[in-house]
């Protein structure tokens, strides 16, 4: 119980970002992922094509970066990919400006010797799948995300620019259709990425930003049963409908009772460059009949916080996700006007959130600005948290990161979470407390049997 209560957090920037990417062109749109042994796997697109390269915990490279795409098979139009990995495969996917598809891959590293300068033998000894996925959805499907599940089923969502809806399917580890695509929803503004994640149950939460019906951008729910295809619930508005932009949401599932936890922005005033607060909202959709058609915000809500103040202009490219320290953590970054896309500098803040609001770490980077996109990315690792994004510091647009160590001890944190939809966020001075009513009975019970 003492190691327990001693656990806590202070987050340390390294000095001096690290540039991961030495392209000279224009590196743009990263992702990526840590593996089980801290091994950093991060793609990103440049000049049409699609990059990949393998870092080791200490930064050495393992795999040189490579074009991964085969121009031959996928064109030179290529952009906003995305990565999931599962048992040590690479999945990735991305958006085709060239036939307007999602195309989707999957990379075995340890099928490369690490190290290899011939970019084209090291592309085709690690690329195992290269296909498109999409073509059942229409053409022009934009900026897709995919979520990868124990057993190498992934889950992909997506925007039709024609189809006019947010659009999930499953594929199997070779990119072979298994469901959908599922339409989820009118046409989608454009402004956000959808976002996906799977519960323990095989269901499908897709949530995304909106503006077909509505006065503004708005925030929509759905989900799909990941077995069936089956859609279990309709797009549904969450975010009021009142001219106040609310977008850039992400999606996370508490895997010990299947709650899921919405990261967003949300304006407060109806002004251009009006102030913008992060904001976390709370849902069980269990709550719902499920039969198909949207379901009641307000009975699926269980609550909705604002979690920042004063925090700045323009809160773009919220990214969230839940830690093994059961905590969101939330990275976003902060304008003080519309400058986005340009090189000028702005904020990228890293912030740790109990389930219940509080934000207890936060901490801040100043980046010199990207004139291609703003879209910072930030995953998890042990005992600290990766920060990726696009910058031109150097002249030319590269992919740059630094990393928050984590100065704690113990492997989870001092807030843990009391299960069901009562759960309470307990925090190190009421651990005090109950270690202090622990002593004071194991004395009283000493002194009554003693």
């Amino acid at each position: 119980m003492a190691a327990l209560l001693l656990m806590q957090y202070s987050m340390v920037a390294n000095a001096v970002p690290t540039q991961l990417t030495t392209t000279m062109g224009v590196a743009d749109f990263p992702d990526y992922r840590i593996d089980t042994g801290g091994n950093l796997h991060l793609v990103w697109a440049d000049s049409g094509a699609i990059f990949y390269t393998m870092q080791n915990s200490a930064g050495a490279t393992l795999i040189d970066p490579v074009q991964i795409n085969d121009v031959n098979v996928s064109g030179n139009s290529n952009t906003w990919p995305a990565m999931s990995t599962v048992g040590g495969l690479i999945y990735i996917v991305w958006q085709n400006t060239g036939d307007g598809e999602v195309w989707f891959m999957r990379l075995n590293p340890s099928l490369g010797p690490p190290d290899v300068n011939n970019s084209a033998v090291m592309a085709a000894t690690i690329r195992e799948v290269e296909t498109p996925i999409s073509i059942g959805g229409g053409s022009n499907a934009v900026h897709p995300r995919i979520r990868g599940v124990t057993g190498g089923d992934m889950h992909v969502v997506w925007e039709s620019t024609t189809g006019g809806s947010v659009e999930y399917m499953k594929v199997d580890t070779g990119g072979n259709l298994l469901n959908g695509p599922v339409a989820l929803g009118g046409t989608a503004s454009g402004a956000d990425l959808p976002d996906v994640d799977v519960d323990t149950n095989g269901h499908v939460h897709v949530v995304f930003g909106n503006n077909a019906t509505t006065a503004d951008n708005e925030i929509y729910y759905a989900m799909v049963d990941g077995t069936t295809g089956l859609k279990l619930i309709d797009a549904t508005l969450l975010s009021t409908d009142d001219g106040l932009r609310a977008g850039n949401v992400t999606v996370n599932v508490d895997t010990l009772d299947n709650t899921l936890y919405l990261v967003f922005k949300q304006a407060l005033v109806n002004v251009v460059n009006g102030a913008e607060e992060i904001f976390l909202a709370r849902l069980d959709p269990s709550l719902d009949d499920q039969d198909g058609s949207a379901a009641s915000a307000a009975a699926i809500k269980l609550s909705e916080l604002q979690i920042t103040s004063g925090e700045g202009l323009l809160q773009w490219s919220v990214t969230s996700r839940i830690g093994l320290d059961k905590r969101l953590h939330a990275t976003y970054i902060d304008f003080d006007s519309n400058a986005c896309p340009s090189a000028t500098p702005y904020t990228i803040t890293d912030a740790h959130i109990t389930f219940d609001g509080k934000i207890i770490a936060r901490d801040t980077l100043t980046t010199t600005g990207a004139s291609t996109s703003c879209f910072p990315q930030a995953r998890l690792a042990p005992r600290s948290n990766r920060i990726v994004w696009p910058d031109n510091s150097t002249g030319d647009t590269e992919i740059w990161s630094n990393v928050f160590s984590r100065v704690e001890t113990g492997s989870r944190g001092f807030t843990c979470s009391l299960g069901g939809q009562g759960r309470t966020a307990w925090h190190a001075g009421d651990l005090w407390l109950l270690l202090g009513l622990f002593v004071l009975l194991a004395v009283r019970r000493s002194r009554r049997f003693g």
